[in-house]
C-alpha cells in the first residue's frame, strides 16, 4: 500500500523482524495469558462455581446482606469500601483504609469477605492489605494468576507494569512496520498459497494472519501501554509534580472522589433501592458498587453500571449515601465531561473485549489467539532463516521452548489449583512453584532434544494436561456435568468443553503430515525479501 525504495523498505523490515525478536518472548507471554484473561470472570465460575448460579448479578437484599456485614467490621475501615461480584458469583467487599508503605507507596488495609448472594451469609472473611488478601483468596486465585502474568509478568510493582508497557510499545512498532512493508496488504489478506515447504506455508499464515490482525494489534497494545504506564508511570510523575508525592490524593483527584466534609455518624442509606434507581436509569445491570466514608453524614455511593445494549461504555451513577437520593451522572475521570475522560472510559471495552458479553470475547479470544501465533511464528520464520549461525541455532531453540512450554506450564497450574485448594493449602505459592518447575522441565528438554522432537513431546503433554482437567476438577470436589446441569451452571459444563477440544487439537496437530521439501525451491530468505520489494 505504501510504495518505499528499496532501501527503506529493508530498514523497515529489520526493524520489524527485530522488535519482535528482542522482546518476542515476554510478548508472546503477554498475549498468551492477556488470551486466557480474557475469559477470567468465567475462569473464576468455572473453578469454584457455589451450589446455585444467581440468578443476578446483585440479587435481591445484597445491599442488607452488605449492610449486615459492615457492623462487624471495625469502623476504622470505613473510609472506603468495594462492592462486587467474583467467582462463582460470590459477592466480594472490602472495607478499608488508604495507608502507604515503608518506601511511600499508596496500600489498602481492611477487612474482605465473600457473601453468597442466596443467603447473604459470610463465606470467607480475611483482615490484611489488599495484597495479602489477594494471596489468601483461593476462589479467584486461577484466574487472578493469568491475569497477574498478563499485566505484570509476575513482576513486583512497578517494574513489571513498566516492562509490559515497553512490551506495548513493541506491538505497536511491529504493528506499523508490519502495515508498511506489506505493500499489498488488500491482496494479502486473503493469499494463502499452497507449499511444499513448510517454512514457506509458515510464511503465508504469518503473513494472513498479521494482516487481519494489524488494526487489533495496534488496538491492544496502544490501550495495554496505557494501563501499564499510568498506573507505574503516570500516576507517580502526576502526584510528585501536583500534589507534592501524595499518590493517594492524586488517584482522589482523578476518580473525582469527593473530600471528606462531615464525620458526624449516620446510618446508609437503602443500597438496593439505589441499585434498582440505577438499572432503571441506565437499562443495565449494575457492575461495581463504591461507598466512601461509611456510616457517616457525607457518606456517599457511586455505582458504575455495565454497557447497555448498543454500548461500549457504562455510565457512573451517584448517590448520597444516607438518604439513598440520586446526585449526579459521573464522567469516567474528574467532576465533568471530558473528551480526555471519554477517551480513557474507552480504553478498557477495547481491550477486555467485554462490551457485548461472550460475543465480543469470543471475537477478542480469536483475534488474541492470531496474535499469539503470528508472534510466535514471526520468531520461528526470523531465527530459520539464521539456521546457519549457532547463536540464532540456540536462539530458536528458546523460541520453541517459550513456544510450546509457556502453555503447558500455563494449563499444568490447574494441577496444583484443584487439589491444593480442596486440602486447604496455600495454592498461590503451589501454582507458582509448579509453574516454575514446569517451564524449567521443558527448558532441559529444549537443551537435549531436537526442535522437532520438542514440538511433539510438549504438544502431547499439552493435549494430555488439558484432557485431564475437567477430571481432576470433579475429583477436587468440583460439580460432574449432571450436576452442573441442574444447578444451572452451564458455563462449567461449557469451559469443560472448550478444554477438552483444545487437547484434542493439540493432540490432532500431532499426526499433521509434513510434506517433504523439493530441492528446488526458492529459499525462505529470496522469498521474504521479494516479499517486501513486490
Amino acid at each position: 500500500m505504501v510504495r518505499l525504495p528499496q532501501q527503506e523498505a529493508r530498514t523497515l523490515l529489520a526493524i520489524h523482524g527485530w522488535s519482535g525478536v528482542l522482546l518476542g518472548m515476554l510478548l508472546y507471554a503477554v498475549i498468551v495469558t492477556g488470551v486466557a484473561s480474557v475469559f477470567a470472570d468465567e475462569i473464576g465460575d468455572w473453578s469454584s462455581p457455589l451450589a446455585e448460579v444467581p440468578a443476578e448479578r446483585f440479587p435481591p437484599n445484597s445491599g442488607a446482606a452488605l449492610k449486615a456485614f459492615a457492623k462487624t467490621v471495625d469502623p476504622q475501615f470505613y473510609e472506603s469500601t468495594f462492592f462486587f461480584p467474583r467467582a462463582g458469583g460470590r459477592l466480594y467487599t472490602f472495607f478499608h483504609r488508604h495507608e502507604q508503605d515503608a518506601d511511600g507507596e499508596p496500600i489498602e488495609r481492611g477487612v474482605h469477605a465473600d457473601l453468597d448472594p442466596a443467603t447473604g451469609q459470610v463465606i470467607a472473611r480475611h483482615e490484611g492489605t489488599g495484597e495479602q488478601i489477594e494471596q489468601l483468596d483461593a476462589p479467584n486465585a486461577l484466574a487472578n494468576f493469568f491475569i497477574d502474568m498478563h499485566v505484570r509478568l509476575h513482576v513486583p510493582d512497578p517494574w513489571g507494569l513498566l516492562l509490559t508497557g515497553m512490551l506495548g510499545l513493541a506491538m505497536m512498532v511491529a504493528a506499523v512496520t508490519g502495515f508498511v512493508i506489506h505493500r499489498h496488504l488488500i491482496k494479502e489478506l486473503f493469499t494463502l498459497r499452497r507449499h511444499r515447504q513448510k517454512l514457506l506455508a509458515m510464511r503465508d499464515i504469518h503473513v494472513v494472519a498479521g494482516t487481519w490482525n494489524l488494526p487489533f494489534a495496534f488496538i491492544l497494545a496502544f490501550t495495554g501501554s496505557f494501563y501499564s504506564f499510568s498506573g507505574s508511570f503516570g500516576i507517580p510523575v502526576m502526584a510528585m509534580i501536583a500534589f507534592g508525592g501524595d499518590q493517594q490524593q492524586a488517584i482522589e483527584a482523578i476518580v473525582g472522589n469527593p473530600p471528606a466534609g462531615d464525620a458526624t455518624p449516620a446510618g446508609i442509606g437503602d443500597i438496593d433501592a439505589m441499585m434498582a434507581d440505577a438499572r432503571r436509569r441506565a437499562g443495565a445491570e449494575v457492575s461495581f458498587l463504591a461507598v466512601e466514608h461509611w456510616g457517616r453524614a457525607d457518606a456517599h455511593m457511586t455505582l458504575f453500571m455495565m454497557p447497555a445494549e448498543g454500548q461500549l461504555i457504562g455510565t457512573i451513577y451517584t448517590y448520597d449515601g444516607v438518604s439513598g437520593s440520586w446526585l449526579s451522572e459521573k464522567p469516567s475521570l474528574g467532576k465533568v465531561p471530558s473528551a480526555g475522560g471519554t477517551l480513557s472510559a474507552l480504553m478498557a471495552p477495547l481491550h477486555f473485549g467485554n462490551f457485548a458479553g461472550i460475543a465480543s470475547k469470543a471475537v477478542w479470544f480469536a483475534l488474541g489467539f492470531a496474535g499469539a501465533y503470528v508472534t510466535f511464528t514471526g520468531m520461528l520464520l526470523w531465527t530459520q532463516r539464521r539456521i546457519e549461525l549457532p547463536a540464532w541455532r540456540r536462539f530458536g531453540r528458546g523460541v520453541a521452548w517459550v513456544g510450546y512450554g509457556l502453555p503447558l506450564s500455563l494449563i499444568v497450574v490447574g494441577y496444583a489449583y484443584f487439589p491444593v485448594r480442596a486440602a486447604g493449602g496455600d495454592v498461590n505459592g503451589a501454582m507458582m512453584n509448579l509453574f516454575l518447575v514446569t517451564a524449567a522441565i521443558s527448558g532441559v528438554l529444549a537443551i537435549v532434544l531436537s526442535p522437532a522432537l520438542l514440538r511433539g513431546v510438549l504438544l502431547a503433554t499439552t493435549g494430555v494436561s488439558l484432557a485431564g482437567l475437567p477430571l481432576l476438577r470433579w475429583c477436587s470436589g468440583g460439580p460432574s456435568w449432571p450436576q452442573a446441569l441442574a444447578s444451572g451452571h452451564l458455563g462449567v459444563i461449557a469451559i469443560d468443553v472448550a478444554v477438552l477440544l483444545a487437547g484434542a487439537l493439540c493432540l490432532a496437530a500431532l499426526r499433521r503430515r509434513r510434506p517433504a521439501p523439493r530441492k528446488a525451491q526458492p529459499s525462505v530468505d529470496a522469498t521474504a525479501a521479494g516479499a517486501t520489494q513486490a
